[in-house]
């Protein structure tokens, strides 16, 4: 498959010449310049490790056989940990 894209000749210029010191051809640089944009754009995944660590806090936060929080006080460490900004209103 073929993408015509329009760019201004100087545009042109300093993305074959950044491709060249790169050892890449033009279409391989943009194509990685595209899927590097789309990477970026994703949600990021966390990793066993992150999901473990993110695990501990809250066994530290509420511990095995402790009774679970009500509502109020949920909703308040939402606000302060996600949302800091509305308790300064």
């Amino acid at each position: 498959m073929r993408i015509h894209i329009i760019v201004k000749e100087t545009a042109k210029v300093r993305y074959q010449d950044q491709a060249r010191r790169e050892g890449k051809s033009l279409g391989e640089w943009m194509r990685e310049a595209a899927e590097e944009k789309l990477a970026a754009s994703r949600p990021r995944r966390f990793t066993t490790a992150e999901l473990r660590e993110f695990a501990a806090a809250c066994d530290v936060l509420h511990p095995p056989g402790a009774s679970e929080p009500d509502w109020p006080e949920v909703k308040r460490r939402i606000v302060e940990t996600r949302y800091p900004e509305l308790l300064a209103e």
